[in-house]
């Protein structure tokens, strides 16, 4: 349910804002290039292929877009626009996107590490580094100060999530070593079920903590039954992790089939809170795109299916459904929760999912037909013309809402 108009954000979180929208339109103009450039590929500038722009694309959204509304949730959270640190906060959503700036012209020069949404390398890395120390140690300022009159059980949780973010950047130096990898299934090359079911859970823990951490009020229904799910989930996760194996064996495919009671038990969890105004739209397309991801997912795990559709459109497809479908409906509510602005009109809401749900229909029809013959790759194929055309169609249809977006947010 809905509740009144939360309190205008401070310089912090709108800064904070600010630069996750701004980074969804950079990042969307740089998709928008990637999909005319497989319609035209005579668009191409320099040195700067397809290769080098696929990283800079994907990072953007992760780190830009996804991240820094995260950001934006800490400094709400940790209440830095409210304390001492306040001056700082801007300074370190600043330190943030400069770090990402640099990565950008380290993936534009060819340098990474080659993992998916781990390429950062050498100056790049220890730059993103630094933007999160600064973070953390404005974090840690405005808890010193603001602490001394919450809870004490809220003040406990605070303290230990600045123990946890302090291990983030040893982690994510960890992470971007050519030399860690996690398993494999090595009949697809692709993650294991078991590495799908863990990414999957820090997801449904961070939608579990969002109304219970300043984005809502009151409690869910979430009890004891649904933390020891979660629970046995991890131990699950942690032992077929360990086992190994591919997605024709029971257990990887046991490990998928446990984020099935997930589509529906967070809805229900959440209905409970009373919620900013102006964030049911957003909170419904988080559990539509939420269950059509959890059930696509574990779907085209699956025997067979899987072996038709790994590398083909159909996976970018299902990228597309995580992060400019589910991720992005999260990422908005995030913000308009915590920092109480509006993104515009349902209207440009409508445009972003609509053109978001052809596209992918576009890819999974294109991926399927890719899997079945190779002739697409040989032959001018109208159909893969076709759906190329469309799919850079709908990317400009995004990118326009994006800035849409973004001007809203600076308006409010």
């Amino acid at each position: 349910m809905d509740g009144g108009t939360s309190k205008p954000a401070g310089d912090g979180v709108g800064t904070a804002g600010c630069h996750a929208l701004g980074w969804l339109v950079v990042g969307n103009a740089v998709g928008l290039y990637l999909a005319l450039l497989l319609v035209w590929p005579a668009l191409q500038v320099g040195e700067w292929t397809y290769g080098r722009l696929v990283p800079v694309h994907l990072n953007i959204q992760l780190y830009g877009w996804t991240a820094l509304p995260l950001v934006a949730w800490l400094l709400h959270i940790y209440e830095v626009d409210r304390s001492k640190a306040a001056a700082w906060a801007p300074a370190a959503v600043w330190a943030w996107s400069a770090a990402l700036a640099l990565g950008v012209l380290h993936w534009l020069a060819g340098m990474t590490s080659g993992k998916v949404f781990l390429d950062w390398q050498d100056g790049a890395l220890w730059g993103f580094v630094a933007a999160m120390l600064v973070l953390w140690l404005v974090l840690v300022v405005a808890w010193r100060e603001r602490a001394a009159g919450w809870s004490a059980e809220r003040k406990s949780l605070a303290r230990y999530g600045l123990f946890v973010l302090a291990a983030v950047p040893a982690g994510l130096v960890h992470a971007a070593s050519p030399a860690a990898y996690p398993p494999v299934d090595v009949t697809t090359g692709g993650p294991s079920g078991a590495s799908l079911l863990g990414s999957t859970l820090v997801v449904v823990v961070l939608l579990l903590l969002l109304p219970r951490a300043g984005a809502a009020t009151g409690n869910g229904r979430a009890g004891w039954g649904v933390w020891t799910y979660l629970a046995n989930c991890w131990l699950i996760f942690g032992a077929a992790e360990w086992i190994g194996g591919t997605h024709w064996q029971f257990h990887q495919i046991g490990a998928m089939l446990l984020l099935l009671p997930w589509a529906m038990l967070l809805p229900w969890d959440w209905a409970a809170f009373v919620w900013p105004a102006g964030t049911r739209r957003w909170r419904l397309a988080v559990f539509g795109w939420w269950a059509l991801l959890v059930i696509s997912g574990v779907t085209m795990y699956l025997p067979v299916l899987l072996d038709r559709i790994k590398f083909t459109q159909a996976l970018v497809g299902h990228t597309h459904l995580a992060m400019a479908g589910f991720t992005t409906s999260f990422c908005a509510l995030v913000l308009v929760a915590v920092g109480g602005r509006s993104l515009g009109s349902w209207r440009w809401v409508a445009a972003w999912h609509g053109s978001v749900w052809v596209m992918i229909g576009v890819l999974a029809a294109m991926g399927w037909r890719e899997g079945g013959e190779f002739s697409w790759m040989t032959l001018p194929a109208g159909w893969r013309s076709a759906g190329l055309h469309l799919r850079a169609a709908c990317g400009g249809v995004m990118l326009a809402t994006s800035m849409v977006w973004l001007k809203n947010w600076r308006k409010s």
